[in-house]
Protein backbone atom coordinates (compact mmCIF):
# COMPACT_ATOMS: atom_id res chain seq x y z
CA UNK A 1 0.00 0.00 0.00
CA UNK A 2 1.41 3.57 -0.79
CA UNK A 3 2.17 6.09 2.29
CA UNK A 4 -0.02 7.71 3.59
CA UNK A 5 -0.57 11.76 2.78
CA UNK A 6 -0.61 14.18 5.89
CA UNK A 7 -2.04 17.18 6.37
CA UNK A 8 -0.72 19.34 9.61
CA UNK A 9 -3.09 21.10 11.33
CA UNK A 10 -1.42 23.62 13.76
CA UNK A 11 -3.37 24.28 16.62
CA UNK A 12 -4.12 27.57 18.42
CA UNK A 13 -6.34 28.17 21.16
CA UNK A 14 -7.45 27.47 25.17
CA UNK A 15 -10.86 25.74 25.86
CA UNK A 16 -11.96 26.05 22.32
CA UNK A 17 -9.29 24.87 19.62
CA UNK A 18 -8.60 27.11 16.63
CA UNK A 19 -7.09 26.06 13.60
CA UNK A 20 -4.40 28.27 12.18
CA UNK A 21 -2.82 27.68 8.28
CA UNK A 22 -1.37 24.20 7.66
CA UNK A 23 0.14 22.77 4.84
CA UNK A 24 -3.03 21.64 2.68
CA UNK A 25 -1.08 19.35 -0.02
CA UNK A 26 -3.71 17.50 -2.40
CA UNK A 27 -4.45 14.10 -1.83
CA UNK A 28 -2.47 11.71 -4.28
CA UNK A 29 -4.29 8.77 -5.23
CA UNK A 30 -4.20 8.22 -8.72
CA UNK A 31 -7.13 7.64 -11.33
CA UNK A 32 -9.21 4.47 -10.81
CA UNK A 33 -7.14 4.07 -7.34
CA UNK A 34 -6.82 4.56 -3.75
CA UNK A 35 -4.55 6.63 -1.54
CA UNK A 36 -4.40 6.56 2.73
CA UNK A 37 -4.84 10.33 3.94
CA UNK A 38 -4.24 11.19 7.48
CA UNK A 39 -5.67 14.91 8.85
CA UNK A 40 -1.96 15.66 11.03
CA UNK A 41 -2.51 17.72 14.53
CA UNK A 42 -6.07 16.72 15.04
CA UNK A 43 -7.01 14.83 18.12
CA UNK A 44 -5.82 11.17 17.44
CA UNK A 45 -4.90 11.49 13.13
CA UNK A 46 -8.04 10.91 12.00
CA UNK A 47 -7.22 8.71 8.56
CA UNK A 48 -9.34 7.73 5.76
CA UNK A 49 -8.98 5.83 2.53
CA UNK A 50 -9.60 8.15 -0.90
CA UNK A 51 -11.19 6.35 -3.55
CA UNK A 52 -11.05 8.01 -7.37
CA UNK A 53 -12.77 6.72 -10.46
CA UNK A 54 -11.18 5.99 -13.72
CA UNK A 55 -13.02 8.95 -15.26
CA UNK A 56 -14.29 12.17 -15.36
CA UNK A 57 -10.40 13.90 -14.70
CA UNK A 58 -12.85 16.40 -12.30
CA UNK A 59 -15.28 14.33 -10.14
CA UNK A 60 -17.12 15.23 -7.44
CA UNK A 61 -16.15 13.78 -4.11
CA UNK A 62 -18.19 12.20 -1.78
CA UNK A 63 -17.67 11.98 2.17
CA UNK A 64 -19.06 8.82 3.30
CA UNK A 65 -20.37 8.55 6.88
CA UNK A 66 -21.75 4.96 6.79
CA UNK A 67 -22.80 2.62 9.35
CA UNK A 68 -20.05 0.33 8.79
CA UNK A 69 -16.93 0.53 7.15
CA UNK A 70 -17.58 -2.09 5.44
CA UNK A 71 -21.04 -0.71 4.12
CA UNK A 72 -18.37 2.24 2.80
CA UNK A 73 -16.01 0.35 0.96
CA UNK A 74 -18.96 -1.19 -0.76
CA UNK A 75 -20.39 2.45 -1.51
CA UNK A 76 -16.98 3.58 -2.43
CA UNK A 77 -16.50 0.63 -4.92
CA UNK A 78 -20.14 1.61 -6.88
CA UNK A 79 -19.76 5.61 -6.89
CA UNK A 80 -16.17 5.15 -8.68
CA UNK A 81 -18.45 2.80 -11.05
CA UNK A 82 -20.60 5.86 -11.38
CA UNK A 83 -17.96 8.70 -12.21
CA UNK A 84 -17.59 9.72 -8.56
CA UNK A 85 -15.00 9.85 -5.75
CA UNK A 86 -15.05 9.98 -2.37
CA UNK A 87 -13.47 9.73 0.91
CA UNK A 88 -14.42 7.39 4.13
CA UNK A 89 -13.01 8.27 7.07
CA UNK A 90 -11.62 5.11 9.14
CA UNK A 91 -11.71 3.47 12.67
CA UNK A 92 -13.99 4.96 15.86
CA UNK A 93 -12.17 8.87 14.67
CA UNK A 94 -15.35 10.19 13.39
CA UNK A 95 -16.26 13.34 15.38
CA UNK A 96 -17.51 16.43 14.29
CA UNK A 97 -14.76 18.54 14.51
CA UNK A 98 -12.37 15.89 12.85
CA UNK A 99 -15.58 15.19 10.07
CA UNK A 100 -15.46 19.51 9.34
CA UNK A 101 -11.50 19.19 8.76
CA UNK A 102 -12.24 16.48 6.36
CA UNK A 103 -14.80 18.97 4.53
CA UNK A 104 -12.23 21.89 4.92
CA UNK A 105 -8.76 19.23 3.00
CA UNK A 106 -11.56 18.25 0.55
CA UNK A 107 -12.80 22.10 -1.03
CA UNK A 108 -9.11 23.06 -0.89
CA UNK A 109 -7.99 19.71 -3.40
CA UNK A 110 -8.29 21.54 -6.66
CA UNK A 111 -9.55 18.51 -8.45
CA UNK A 112 -12.90 18.48 -6.88
CA UNK A 113 -15.42 21.05 -8.15
CA UNK A 114 -17.93 20.02 -5.63
CA UNK A 115 -17.91 18.11 -1.94
CA UNK A 116 -21.31 16.68 -0.77
CA UNK A 117 -21.18 14.40 2.29
CA UNK A 118 -23.57 11.49 2.65
CA UNK A 119 -24.93 11.00 6.80
CA UNK A 120 -26.65 7.17 7.49
CA UNK A 121 -28.71 7.28 10.68
CA UNK A 122 -26.37 5.78 13.62
CA UNK A 123 -24.08 7.55 15.21
CA UNK A 124 -22.41 9.29 12.83
CA UNK A 125 -25.51 11.08 11.44
CA UNK A 126 -25.10 14.38 13.94
CA UNK A 127 -21.10 14.62 13.30
CA UNK A 128 -21.88 14.58 9.57
CA UNK A 129 -24.85 17.01 9.02
CA UNK A 130 -23.43 19.80 11.65
CA UNK A 131 -19.65 19.19 10.35
CA UNK A 132 -21.66 19.68 6.68
CA UNK A 133 -23.03 22.97 7.65
CA UNK A 134 -20.37 24.31 9.26
CA UNK A 135 -17.49 23.46 7.15
CA UNK A 136 -19.85 24.55 4.38
CA UNK A 137 -19.88 21.09 2.44
CA UNK A 138 -21.84 21.87 -0.99
CA UNK A 139 -24.60 19.32 -0.42
CA UNK A 140 -25.39 16.41 1.78
CA UNK A 141 -27.56 13.70 1.30
CA UNK A 142 -29.04 11.20 4.06
CA UNK A 143 -29.92 7.46 3.96
CA UNK A 144 -32.28 6.45 7.50
CA UNK A 145 -34.53 8.48 10.23
CA UNK A 146 -33.08 12.37 10.48
CA UNK A 147 -35.42 12.76 13.38
CA UNK A 148 -32.46 13.65 16.13
CA UNK A 149 -30.75 15.97 13.29
CA UNK A 150 -33.97 17.32 11.65
CA UNK A 151 -33.45 21.29 13.63
CA UNK A 152 -29.75 21.11 11.75
CA UNK A 153 -30.73 19.95 8.46
CA UNK A 154 -33.58 22.32 8.58
CA UNK A 155 -30.86 25.12 8.83
CA UNK A 156 -28.25 23.78 6.15
CA UNK A 157 -27.64 26.16 3.42
CA UNK A 158 -26.14 23.36 1.41
CA UNK A 159 -28.45 21.49 -1.13
CA UNK A 160 -30.08 18.48 1.12
CA UNK A 161 -31.42 15.36 -0.78
CA UNK A 162 -32.23 11.35 0.25
CA UNK A 163 -30.76 7.95 -0.89
CA UNK A 164 -31.27 4.77 -1.04
CA UNK A 165 -28.41 3.39 -2.96
CA UNK A 166 -25.41 4.16 -4.91
CA UNK A 167 -26.48 5.25 -7.78
CA UNK A 168 -28.80 7.58 -6.14
CA UNK A 169 -26.22 8.77 -4.19
CA UNK A 170 -23.85 9.99 -7.14
CA UNK A 171 -26.61 11.69 -8.75
CA UNK A 172 -27.08 13.54 -5.86
CA UNK A 173 -23.42 14.40 -5.95
CA UNK A 174 -23.36 15.34 -10.08
CA UNK A 175 -26.30 17.49 -9.29
CA UNK A 176 -25.33 19.65 -6.13
CA UNK A 177 -24.88 23.82 -7.13
CA UNK A 178 -21.08 24.77 -5.57
CA UNK A 179 -22.02 27.11 -2.82
CA UNK A 180 -20.80 30.41 -1.90
CA UNK A 181 -20.62 31.65 -5.08
CA UNK A 182 -23.40 33.89 -5.64
CA UNK A 183 -22.25 37.32 -6.77
CA UNK A 184 -19.13 35.69 -8.41
CA UNK A 185 -17.36 35.82 -11.57
CA UNK A 186 -18.17 32.20 -12.10
CA UNK A 187 -20.70 30.30 -10.55
CA UNK A 188 -18.02 27.18 -10.77
CA UNK A 189 -14.60 26.93 -8.38
CA UNK A 190 -11.78 27.96 -10.06
CA UNK A 191 -9.91 24.54 -11.26
CA UNK A 192 -6.35 25.92 -10.19
CA UNK A 193 -5.06 25.47 -6.87
CA UNK A 194 -6.40 28.12 -3.89
CA UNK A 195 -4.18 30.60 -2.80
CA UNK A 196 -6.54 31.49 0.14
CA UNK A 197 -7.09 27.78 1.58
CA UNK A 198 -10.35 27.21 3.53
CA UNK A 199 -10.25 26.51 7.10
CA UNK A 200 -12.53 25.52 9.84
CA UNK A 201 -12.63 26.58 13.50
CA UNK A 202 -15.46 25.05 16.05
CA UNK A 203 -16.14 25.44 19.47
CA UNK A 204 -18.62 25.86 22.37
CA UNK A 205 -19.47 28.89 24.29
CA UNK A 206 -21.77 27.32 27.23
CA UNK A 207 -24.06 25.40 25.56
CA UNK A 208 -24.04 27.10 22.25
CA UNK A 209 -21.70 25.52 19.75
CA UNK A 210 -19.80 28.22 18.00
CA UNK A 211 -17.70 27.66 14.59
CA UNK A 212 -16.44 30.19 12.02
CA UNK A 213 -15.25 28.84 8.56
CA UNK A 214 -12.86 31.56 6.10
CA UNK A 215 -10.51 31.65 2.88
CA UNK A 216 -7.35 32.26 4.74
CA UNK A 217 -5.49 34.91 2.46
CA UNK A 218 -1.62 34.88 3.00
CA UNK A 219 0.56 37.65 3.30
CA UNK A 220 3.19 36.97 0.87
CA UNK A 221 5.63 39.36 1.51
CA UNK A 222 2.86 42.31 1.20
CA UNK A 223 1.44 45.14 3.53
CA UNK A 224 -1.75 44.30 4.77
CA UNK A 225 -2.93 46.69 7.40
CA UNK A 226 -3.81 49.84 5.52
CA UNK A 227 -2.56 47.70 2.48
CA UNK A 228 -4.51 44.25 1.40
CA UNK A 229 -7.02 45.26 3.95
CA UNK A 230 -7.98 49.16 3.51
CA UNK A 231 -8.88 51.54 5.11
CA UNK A 232 -12.20 53.27 5.98
CA UNK A 233 -14.20 50.57 3.74
CA UNK A 234 -15.97 48.00 4.55
CA UNK A 235 -13.19 44.75 4.27
CA UNK A 236 -14.45 40.63 3.85
CA UNK A 237 -12.18 39.09 6.87
CA UNK A 238 -11.18 36.53 4.42
CA UNK A 239 -11.67 35.54 0.70
CA UNK A 240 -13.21 33.66 -2.07
CA UNK A 241 -16.83 32.54 -0.64
CA UNK A 242 -17.99 34.72 2.02
CA UNK A 243 -16.63 33.96 5.45
CA UNK A 244 -19.47 32.76 7.86
CA UNK A 245 -20.07 32.01 11.96
CA UNK A 246 -22.70 29.84 12.26
CA UNK A 247 -24.26 28.80 16.08
CA UNK A 248 -26.79 26.50 17.35
CA UNK A 249 -28.26 29.29 20.35
CA UNK A 250 -28.10 32.61 20.48
CA UNK A 251 -25.25 34.23 21.01
CA UNK A 252 -24.19 37.45 22.05
CA UNK A 253 -21.04 39.33 20.64
CA UNK A 254 -19.69 42.52 22.42
CA UNK A 255 -23.36 44.52 23.15
CA UNK A 256 -24.94 42.62 19.81
CA UNK A 257 -27.54 39.94 20.24
CA UNK A 258 -26.66 37.78 17.05
CA UNK A 259 -29.90 34.83 16.62
CA UNK A 260 -29.02 31.15 16.63
CA UNK A 261 -28.25 30.74 12.85
CA UNK A 262 -25.98 31.25 10.02
CA UNK A 263 -24.57 35.00 9.68
CA UNK A 264 -21.66 36.49 7.54
CA UNK A 265 -18.63 38.20 9.10
CA UNK A 266 -17.31 41.53 7.64
CA UNK A 267 -15.36 44.21 9.27
CA UNK A 268 -14.57 48.13 8.64
CA UNK A 269 -10.84 49.18 9.24
CA UNK A 270 -9.35 51.90 10.21
CA UNK A 271 -5.96 53.23 11.54
CA UNK A 272 -7.80 53.65 15.10
CA UNK A 273 -10.25 51.23 15.25
CA UNK A 274 -11.79 47.71 13.63
CA UNK A 275 -15.26 46.95 13.74
CA UNK A 276 -16.95 43.38 13.63
CA UNK A 277 -19.84 43.27 11.38
CA UNK A 278 -22.46 40.37 11.60
CA UNK A 279 -24.92 40.39 8.45
CA UNK A 280 -27.95 37.92 8.14
CA UNK A 281 -26.58 37.61 4.49
CA UNK A 282 -25.35 34.05 3.38
CA UNK A 283 -23.74 31.92 0.78
CA UNK A 284 -22.85 34.74 -1.17
CA UNK A 285 -19.07 35.46 -2.93
CA UNK A 286 -17.22 37.42 -0.24
CA UNK A 287 -17.25 41.03 -2.55
CA UNK A 288 -21.02 40.80 -2.42
CA UNK A 289 -22.56 42.83 0.58
CA UNK A 290 -25.72 44.05 1.27
CA UNK A 291 -25.99 46.93 3.91
CA UNK A 292 -29.50 46.22 4.40
CA UNK A 293 -29.08 43.09 6.00
CA UNK A 294 -26.45 43.90 8.53
CA UNK A 295 -27.11 43.09 11.93
CA UNK A 296 -24.80 45.33 13.70
CA UNK A 297 -21.11 46.53 14.48
CA UNK A 298 -19.05 45.68 17.44
CA UNK A 299 -15.87 47.59 18.03
CA UNK A 300 -12.92 45.20 18.40
CA UNK A 301 -9.73 45.31 21.07
CA UNK A 302 -6.78 45.82 18.97
CA UNK A 303 -2.97 44.35 20.39
CA UNK A 304 0.11 43.47 18.59
CA UNK A 305 1.76 39.83 18.47
CA UNK A 306 4.96 38.93 19.23
CA UNK A 307 5.02 36.85 16.39
CA UNK A 308 3.42 37.34 12.91
CA UNK A 309 0.60 35.37 11.30
CA UNK A 310 1.54 34.75 7.19
CA UNK A 311 -2.08 33.84 6.77
CA UNK A 312 -5.60 35.11 8.26
CA UNK A 313 -6.62 33.60 10.92
CA UNK A 314 -9.77 33.28 13.19
CA UNK A 315 -9.93 31.83 16.89
CA UNK A 316 -12.25 31.31 19.84
CA UNK A 317 -11.09 30.96 23.18
CA UNK A 318 -13.58 30.45 26.26
CA UNK A 319 -14.59 29.71 29.64
CA UNK A 320 -17.99 28.61 30.95
CA UNK A 321 -20.51 31.24 29.16
CA UNK A 322 -18.21 33.28 27.83
CA UNK A 323 -15.50 33.71 25.62
CA UNK A 324 -13.52 35.74 22.99
CA UNK A 325 -13.46 35.89 19.25
CA UNK A 326 -9.88 36.79 17.78
CA UNK A 327 -8.99 37.92 14.28
CA UNK A 328 -5.13 38.00 13.45
CA UNK A 329 -3.12 38.65 10.85
CA UNK A 330 0.32 39.81 10.64
CA UNK A 331 1.59 41.37 13.92
CA UNK A 332 -1.75 42.68 14.72
CA UNK A 333 -4.70 40.92 16.49
CA UNK A 334 -7.77 42.14 17.01
CA UNK A 335 -10.47 40.54 19.62
CA UNK A 336 -14.42 41.14 21.02
CA UNK A 337 -15.82 39.10 23.30
CA UNK A 338 -18.75 36.22 23.41
CA UNK A 339 -21.54 35.70 25.82
CA UNK A 340 -24.47 33.30 26.57
CA UNK A 341 -26.63 32.61 29.12
CA UNK A 342 -26.63 29.04 29.48
CA UNK A 343 -23.29 27.05 31.56
CA UNK A 344 -24.11 23.33 29.80
CA UNK A 345 -21.17 22.76 27.23
CA UNK A 346 -20.81 20.33 24.56
CA UNK A 347 -18.30 18.04 25.54
CA UNK A 348 -17.97 16.41 21.88
CA UNK A 349 -17.10 19.52 20.44
CA UNK A 350 -13.86 19.90 22.58
CA UNK A 351 -10.48 18.70 22.05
Amino acid sequence: MSRPERFPLFVLGAAVAAIAIGSYAPVRAQTGGEQPVTLDNVAGSPTGTLRMPASPARPPIVLLMAGSSADATGLATALAAEGVASLRQDGNMVTTDATAQWIALLRNDVRFPTVTVFAESGVTMSAAVVAARVARADGVITRGATTRVAADIARLVAKVGTATDAASIAAFARAVPVLGRRGAPSVARPTTARRSPRQVVMGSVGSVRVAIEWGAPQMRARDVWGGLVPWNAIWMPGADEATTITTDGPLTIGPLEVPAGDHTLYTFPTADLVQLIVSRDVGQFHTVKDESLFLGRVDMTASTRTTSAEGLTFALEGRGTSGTLKLMWDTREYSVPLSTKSLVTHEGLKR
